[in-house]
């Protein structure tokens, strides 16, 4: 059985790596932005980079997990709506790739949002 402490340490590395991803490729995810008519695409995937790292390392410190949760849960839940707009593609193929992107981050967004009540308990 996985222990607490190692699933925290799973998502807050897991996500500190997406953080890394937004600065180690930055043009790839500023195309991707742009191609969602995101403006100011590249300030925010250096935002949205920094965010995600600053969670991460939040998770490692008991005294902020909340804001963490917040922070992570928000940027899911956004980045769904503005970026993965499924609606608004032309071929099937990238509306189905949209499509799941949108639903894994709000499937995420829910799940973190139960772990923080439920790491909040213990």
């Amino acid at each position: 059985m996985i222990t607490d402490d190692t699933l925290l340490y799973i998502i807050a590395i897991s996500f500190g790596i997406m953080g890394i991803l937004h600065f180690l490729f930055p043009k790839i995810m500023i195309k991707y932005s742009v191609d969602a008519d995101l403006l100011n695409a590249d300030i925010a995937v250096k935002m949205s980079g920094a965010l995600l790292l600053a969670a991460s390392i939040m998770l490692f410190t008991e005294k902020y997990w909340d804001y963490a949760f917040y922070a992570l849960c928000g940027f899911l839940v956004v980045s769904s709506v503005i970026i993965h707009r499924f609606w608004s593609k032309n071929s099937g193929i990238e509306q189905l790739t949209e499509l799941l992107h949108f639903i894994k981050n709000i499937l995420l967004a829910a799940i973190l949002w139960y772990l923080k009540d439920h790491f909040h308990h213990r």
